[in-house]
C-alpha cells in the first residue's frame, strides 16, 4: 500500500510538471456571454486528465492526451460590460487514480474587454439617426432595404427572411426587421436618441445597431456626446465602435 501511495504520488507531480503554457494578452466578447479564453499547451510527453479554471468561473476538463500542442479553451463570463481582469488560472490533475490533486495557479496578467450586451430597439424616437447638421433621420428615409430602422412585431404574411431569427430563437417572439434606405443624410447612431431606459440599455440599443449595419455593410457614425467616431465601414470601423461603447464614459 505505502507502494502504492508513493508511485501514485510521482505520476500525479510529474503529469502536471514540465508543460508550458501560454495565452493572449487579451480576448473580446459580450457581457451577459461566455468567453472562450484559448490556452496553449506545448507537452513533450503524453499527459492526461487535466482541469483548467479562473477564479469563480466555469470549469473546462481536457480528459484526452497531451502530447506536443495543443489549445484549450477556458470560459469567462461577466455581468457587465468593460475591462474585466480573471486573474490566475488553476491548472490541476488528479491523474492517475485521484489519491491526489496537483496544481498550480498562472497568472498571465490578460484582460477581457466585453462590448455591452446587444439589445434590439423596438421602439425608436421620430429624431433617431439624424445627421448631426441636418434634419432628423425621418425626414430623410423612406421605406426600403437599405438601412436597418427597428423590429416590429411579425405580422402573416410577411417575408420570412425578414425574420429575425436570433431573437426568435432566444424566446423573444417572432419579430420582423424593418429597414429604411437614406436620402441624403450621413447615418448616425447618437446615444441621445435611444429610448431613455438608463445608460445601461442605451448603450446595449447602440451596440444592436451597431452590429445590425455592420452586418448590413452599411456606412454609419456613432456619437456618444463628447466622443464622435466619423461615418465608415468595415472590421476596424466596427471594432473601434465596439470598443467606444464597452469605455463609455472612458474606463481606463
Amino acid at each position: 500500500m505505502a507502494s502504492v501511495f508513493i508511485t501514485t504520488m510521482m505520476h500525479s507531480f510529474f503529469n502536471l510538471s514540465g508543460i508550458e503554457v501560454s495565452t493572449d494578452k487579451q480576448v473580446e466578447g459580450y457581457a451577459k456571454q461566455y468567453i472562450m479564453v484559448p490556452v496553449k499547451i506545448l507537452s513533450p510527453n503524453n499527459r492526461l486528465d487535466f482541469n483548467f479554471c479562473f477564479d469563480h468561473q466555469k470549469m473546462s476538463h481536457l480528459p484526452q492526451t497531451v502530447q506536443g500542442n495543443q489549445t484549450v479553451y477556458v470560459s469567462c463570463r461577466y455581468e457587465n460590460r468593460g475591462v474585466h481582469y480573471p486573474g490566475r488560472l488553476k491548472i490541476w490533475s488528479e491523474y492517475p487514480l485521484g489519491l491526489f490533486i496537483t496544481w498550480t495557479r498562472i497568472d498571465f496578467d490578460f484582460k477581457c474587454m466585453l462590448y455591452p450586451a446587444a439589445e434590439p430597439v423596438r421602439h425608436i424616437p421620430s429624431n433617431f439617426a439624424g445627421s448631426v447638421k441636418q434634419n432628423s433621420f425621418l425626414e430623410n428615409t423612406k421605406p426600403g432595404i437599405d438601412e436597418f430602422f427597428e423590429l416590429k412585431t411579425h405580422i402573416p404574411g410577411e417575408p420570412l427572411s425578414r425574420v429575425a431569427w436570433k431573437q426568435f430563437a432566444r424566446g423573444q417572439g417572432r419579430l420582423t426587421k424593418h429597414y429604411h434606405q437614406q436620402q441624403g443624410a450621413t447615418c448616425w447612431l447618437k446615444l441621445t436618441d435611444m429610448p431613455k431606459h438608463g445608460l445601461e440599455k442605451q448603450l446595449q440599443y447602440l451596440c444592436f445597431l451597431v452590429k445590425e449595419y455592420n452586418d448590413g455593410a452599411q456606412i454609419f457614425g456613432l456619437d456618444l456626446g463628447q466622443e464622435k467616431i466619423k461615418p465608415s465601414q468595415g472590421q476596424q470601423h466596427f471594432n473601434q465602435c465596439l470598443m467606444a461603447l464597452a469605455l463609455y464614459p472612458k474606463l481606463l
